[in-house]
């Protein structure tokens, strides 16, 4: 028996994927482990989401910058999330790599995740990560502390489906027609009607007399 195409319902239930990039120097050149990729990669729960992609960048915009969009445009991942990068120090710039490559903030997701960790970390408002979409992909900037990146993930998996499924639904905008090139009425609804050429009102000279 031949397969049957997949309804609209059960597309929309596949797994979604997910890149984890590492965004450090030290991690890129192989002075220490990376341990904020693995981290962040575990904490995905596996009968929702596949992490399809795990790489390592250095803190340079153009390299994290081609990466957020490759994954979005070639491998059309669902979600990509950066750890690390996003501090206030000279070398965090993953947060302007990111503005541009979205194309719209998505606000909260950093807003939460700038307060998932205060009480016990208060220099976690000092983030300044982005979170936003590039097309059908949503990004998102953690932490680049494992244990903090791993609880700013958890601070916002819950709202990351809905966020999916509404970028999956999106449709393009019908293109209304044009306007009638005919004139608009005026108020009262009475159409202008067009001008008369003005006649002198003058009256026609009289043919002089013939003088017997």
């Amino acid at each position: 028996m031949a397969d049957q195409p997949k309804s609209r319902g059960e597309t929309e239930q596949r797994l979604i994927r997910v890149a984890v990039i590492t965004v450090s120097d030290r991690a890129y050149q192989g002075i220490y482990k990376d341990e904020s990729g693995p981290k962040v990669v575990a904490a995905f729960p596996k009968d929702l989401y596949e992490v399809v992609i795990a790489k390592i960048v250095p803190d340079e915009v153009r390299a994290i910058s081609s990466e957020l969009a490759r994954c979005a445009d070639v491998e059309r991942v669902d979600v990509v999330v950066t750890t690390g990068g996003a501090g206030c120090s000279v070398r965090d710039v993953t947060p302007e790599a990111t503005a541009a490559v979205i194309q719209r903030e998505v606000i909260g997701f950093s807003e939460v995740i700038r307060l998932a960790n205060r009480d016990k970390n208060p220099n976690s408002i000092l983030s300044r990560g982005l979170s936003g979409i590039r097309n059908q992909t949503v990004i998102i900037n953690l932490p680049g502390n494992p244990e903090n990146a791993k609880m700013a993930i958890e601070s916002v998996l819950s709202a990351i489906p809905h966020c999916i499924k509404t970028i999956r639904q999106q449709r393009p905008m019908k293109r209304t027609a044009p306007p009638a090139s005919n004139a608009m009425p005026l108020s009262g609804g009475h159409t202008p009607q067009p001008q008369r050429s003005q006649q002198s009102s003058a009256p026609k000279s009289k043919p002089a007399r013939k003088q017997s």
